[in-house]
Parts: C-alpha cells; structure tokens; sequence
C-alpha cells in the first residue's frame, strides 16, 4: 500500500497588523514607565546633592573647630581696607581664597590645597591671574579648571560646561555656596555692615563668625546651600575657585531689594536677579525673559559678583546645609518678608523689625528671631 502524506507550505510570520499592534503596546508601556524612570533618576540625584553638601558642611565645621571660626566665604585681593570701607570689586581676577580653598585639606584634598597655597604663597596675585608655572606642578590655571566630584550636583545639566575667563582659561564648577548674608556681598565686608545683625549671615568676606556667636542657634541658620552653574561659559555662577556671591555664595538675597529674594527667585522685573559679573554686557548671549524662564535670571550692574540666592535643579525647592550639620529640602514658598529698597546706611537696618520673612530669619545669624527649620519642611 501506498501512502501520500500531504505538505503543508505555510510560512511562519507576523502581520503589519500585528506588528503595529505590537509596536503600540511597547510605545504605551515606555510612555508609562519612563516619567517613572525619571523621576526615580532625579530622587537619586537629590540624594547625591544632599550628600555632597553634607559633606562641603561637615569639613567646614572641622575647620572651624580646628580654627575656633569659620573660613571667610571670600577673600579679595589687594589691600585690606579701613573697617569703615567696603570690600574690592569681586572679579574673576580679584581674589584669594574663598571658603571652599580653605576646607580643602578637611575633604581629603590637602595635596590640592597645597598645590593652590604653592603659588599663592609670598604672592600678591589673585587666584584668577596668571602665574609662571611652579616646576614639577600643575599650572595655576590648570588647578583651577579642575573637576571635583563632591563639588557637583547631578541635576544640574549647565556644570557640565566650564566658566571661560578672559584669557581662555576654564575654571571648574561648583552647585554649593556659603551664605554671606542680606546686604549685597561688598558690602558685607565692612564691619559697620556686618555688625548689624540684620545684615550678617555666618561667612563674609574676610570675616565669617564662630558657631558660638550665631545667637538664632546652629540649627536654624543657613550655612551652605545649592547654587546652579552659570547658562554658559561666560556665567560665573557655579565657580568652586572663585569668591562672591554667585560664583560660591549668596548675598543680598533677603528683604534687601529684592530682586533675588528667596530660592529659586524669579522677579517680575526683566533684567533683575542675580547680580553678577558679566551678566548684561552681551557676553550671555541670551535674553533676558529667557535667563529668567530657565531659573537664572540676572543683571551685572557694576560688574561685578555682588548678590544672588540659592537655586537648584530640582523642582519646588534647594537643599541647604544648617550650622549644626543638618541638610534638608526648603520649599521655594517659604514665607518671604516686606521688601525694603531705600537702605543705604548700615544704621538703617537697625530700624528693620518683625518684617522680615521666615527665608530672612534662616539666612541672618544673629537677628534675634530664630525660626525651627524643621518646622517649614
């Protein structure tokens, strides 16, 4: 007997139509998981962010305990002026070591620390000048430019790109500056500022106070807090080398003026904000509505870094790092005072009172009006 067995001929295969079915289900599914993927990444890098700025507050701590002060948030080059005098102008070529130099060595960077006090040493240059280069060392403009891990937040996209000095030289960012006070940076490196307790933060430049004269407790006075690196290169915002406000503090950034008051200050006013060097004189390339849509809004008024306050990258608030060690995660709608603009004596701080808002009472060290960070969480 004979048997036919018949074959089947049949090729194995999707349709289009189920492939476009199947291309669908993956494009819903990677809609859905991706803001969750993201958001995930960015409470990772707010965890990084807090924990480099515990680090910067716990070494600034060892250096006071070791020095019995803080460190100065800056230190302007040149000669030291009259108690009654204000501070140089603070330009990128204008300066000694700020804050973040001095507690080098309490970070595990004490061979970078000596690197900078290499040329510094006997030498009446500022950091941001040219040097003849130390044999068998990095050149000043070297040092300046580098990267340092801890001194970075991952949510900031713009430190990627380094500050560019007139002379083509880069300098490395930072997203981490000391809080100097209400009265714009200059200023409050004139003692007869700086001893009004309306005015005074904990670091200024050339002056800075011990933990035990912060009179509104360590835990309610802001030490260090985020700042974001400049829009480009030419922005000195985020600039670990570099002193004054904007580059690695922030000032006037209370009820004086207003025009950088409070985290994350955005003022109706084009053309406000941060006061800071280069800022106006076409070196941004950037509109000024834009500067202000993207959280950086600015002026440079006298050309120098003078004032801003504390920003982040991520959404509602800043990290900061409190007097006693503590970091924790401040509202951008934190309550904010009366706004005075008609103060140009020190004398007339005295005559501020309980107008000032809870962000002043965190910022000011010794006003007599100590609020609980805890409890504006």
């Amino acid at each position: 007997m004979t048997y036919k067995f018949k074959v089947f001929n049949r090729q194995f295969g999707f349709t289009l139509v189920e492939l476009l079915v199947v291309i669908t289900i993956i494009a819903i599914l990677m809609g859905m998981l991706l803001p969750a993927i993201n958001s995930f990444r960015e409470m990772a890098n707010r965890t990084t962010c807090s924990s480099n700025l515990k680090q910067l507050a716990l070494a600034t701590l060892e250096y006071e305990h070791t020095h019995q002060i803080l460190p100065p948030a800056c230190t302007p080059s040149g000669t030291v002026p009259k108690k009654t005098e204000n501070v140089a102008a603070m330009i990128p070529t204008n300066q000694r070591e700020n804050w973040i130099i001095h507690i080098l060595p309490m970070m595990d960077q004490e061979a970078l620390y000596n690197e900078i006090g290499g040329y510094l040493k006997g030498n009446a240059k500022g950091i941001g000048e040219s040097f003849n280069q130390i044999t068998g060392q990095p050149t000043m403009a070297q040092i300046r430019s580098r990267e340092i891990k801890t001194f970075l937040c991952p949510s900031d996209r713009l430190n990627r790109t380094p500050y560019i000095d007139g002379e083509g030289n880069s300098w490395g960012r930072c997203n981490y500056g000391a809080n100097m006070g209400i009265a714009q940076a200059d200023h409050l490196g004139n003692n007869l500022w700086w001893s009004k307790p309306n005015a005074k933060g904990v670091m200024g430049p050339r002056m800075s106070v011990r933990i035990t004269d912060i009179k509104d407790g360590a835990s309610n006075t802001i030490l260090i807090g985020e700042i974001r690196a400049g829009i480009n290169s030419a922005d000195t915002r985020g600039t670990w080398a570099m002193g004054g406000a904007g580059p690695s503090a922030t000032a006037k950034n209370g009820f004086l003026g207003g025009e950088a008051y409070g985290p994350n200050a955005t003022p109706s006013a084009i053309g406000k904000g941060d006061s800071v060097f280069n800022c106006n004189t076409g070196m941004l390339s950037m509109d000024t509505k834009e500067r202000t849509r993207i959280g950086l809004p600015c002026t440079d008024g006298s050309s120098t870094n003078i004032q801003a306050t504390n920003r982040s990258s991520h959404s509602g608030g800043v990290n900061l790092a409190f007097a006693d060690g503590n970091t924790r995660f401040i509202s951008d709608s934190i309550g904010l005072g009366t706004v005075v603009s008609s103060i140009s004596a020190p004398a007339d701080l005295d005559k501020i009172g309980k107008q000032l808002g809870v962000w002043d009472r965190l910022i000011l060290s010794s006003d007599g009006q100590p609020i609980d960070a805890e409890s504006i969480q």
